[in-house]
């Protein structure tokens, strides 16, 4: 058995290409307002007025969905009324006197765009919109969305509804951190079953089709707000959140922010060597060492954890610590040190 004493701790340097700084790219993008942020940095790759405010159509239902996700309510059934049900434009079909469990009416909002649905889930919720609304205002000022008045649940434009594209991409970051939120929105269909019939609901967002790596997350139109997209995609060891405001373009806008975007980050190679203490062992060290290549925005550093010594026997792969690595302040892999060797007992061959 092995034997804990102590944990080393040791800054190492790593091997690394050249840094090539983040920069803003003269990019065709149709938005009139636009991001493109690392969500593992909260680094701004992409800038065009991605601080003004405008409405957002049907992205709010982000927010819907996270408070309903959040809830303690998600296996509930939900039976329809006509308040929930009296909304225009894009629905789910629901009918008063429908019973569908809020975690259907999530998934059925988030791939149909159902507003019927939204104020569904915000009285199942709260009891009544106006007290969700509440909710999704805490919320937006917890998650420091400064830029940003939610009126209503659906994203129908009421009052003084309105974001930032800087505001919906922090609100992207929070809701792509939230497993749930994501097995929903990265399916281009789902089942969900109202008076216990399961039916297939089919996702708005094309994008999940035209590249394999995006994960979400929602669309959004209204005549005042234009087409309004965000969507968030895996690139290497990082996520990327785009949105777009008023986009007439916004599917090859949101293809071309990520391509030029991705040009941001440079390769760097990660690894080491390090001598462990043998005891009771046929020699007095063994080497144990880590290596893998990642993509980041810049140079990351390594933490390493190990045992300063190990009893015998040790074999090859045999791990003995580890080693984080970090962008900036971010954890971004934990990767395990392992013996090159095998060791035996003092004496045997």
């Amino acid at each position: 058995m092995w034997v804990i004493i102590l944990l080393r701790k040791l800054l190492v340097i790593i091997l690394s290409v050249s840094f090539i700084p983040v920069a803003s790219y003269e990019i065709n993008c149709s938005a009139t307002c636009a991001i493109v942020l690392d969500a593992d940095t909260m680094t701004v790759l992409y800038n065009k007025n991605a601080y003004d405010e405008r409405p957002m159509a049907s992205t709010t239902k982000i927010m819907t969905a996270i408070l309903a996700l959040e809830s303690d309510k998600l296996d509930e059934t939900v039976v329809i009324t006509d308040e929930m049900v009296n909304t225009e434009g894009t629905s789910l079909g629901l009918k008063s006197g429908d019973k569908i469990t809020l975690y259907d009416l999530v998934s059925g909002m988030m791939m149909t765009s159902g507003n019927d649905s939204a104020n569904a889930i915000a009285i199942a919720v709260s009891g009544s919109v106006e007290s969700f609304v509440i909710l999704m205002n805490e919320k937006a000022k917890e998650l420091k969305m400064d830029k940003t008045v939610f009126v209503t649940p659906s994203g129908l434009d009421e009052g003084k509804h309105h974001s930032s594209a800087y505001d919906m991409a922090m609100l992207a970051k929070y809701a792509v951190d939230n497993d749930s939120f994501v097995s929903i929105v990265s399916k281009q269909s789902t089942d969900i079953t109202i008076n216990s019939k399961v039916q297939t609901v089919y996702n708005h967002n094309k994008l999940l089709g035209m590249d394999e790596y995006i994960f979400g997350v929602k669309t959004g139109y209204t005549k005042k707000a234009g087409r309004c997209l965000v969507s968030a995609k895996h690139y290497e060891n990082s996520r990327l959140i785009c949105v777009t405001l008023n986009a007439p373009d916004d599917w090859n806008d949101h293809l071309s922010l990520y391509r030029e975007c991705e040009k941001c980050y440079n390769s760097y190679d990660t690894e080491n060597s390090i001598s462990v203490s043998l005891v009771g062992g046929d020699v007095q060290n063994f080497s144990a060492s880590y290596s893998s290549s990642f993509m980041l925005l810049e140079e990351p550093f390594v933490e390493e954890y190990y045992y300063p010594f190990a009893y015998a026997p040790v074999k090859t792969g045999d791990t003995v610590g580890y080693a984080y690595v970090y962008c900036d302040k971010y954890l971004i892999e934990r990767l395990p040190i392992k013996a090159d060797e095998d060791v035996n007992y003092a004496g045997q061959e």
